[in-house]
């Protein structure tokens, strides 16, 4: 099971929980409420040639 980061999405809270990767939350341990994932992972991005690369390869051509 990870360990993941979750957030309250009605009190705000934070905190990590070991959990199954089912996508199933606990609520929250202060408010009961809704808890989701915050990805704390970190993102990679190519080192574009062109010079008006925005960063958002979805909506480009490509680095080519």
């Amino acid at each position: 099971m990870p360990l993941l980061e979750l957030r309250c999405t009605s009190c705000g809270a934070v905190y990590e929980e070991i959990v199954k990767a089912d996508g199933n939350y606990p609520v929250c341990k202060i408010c009961g409420g809704k808890t989701e994932q915050v990805y704390s992972g970190k993102l990679i991005v190519n080192d574009c040639k062109k010079s008006n690369c925005s960063g958002n390869c979805s909506s480009c051509g490509g680095c080519h």
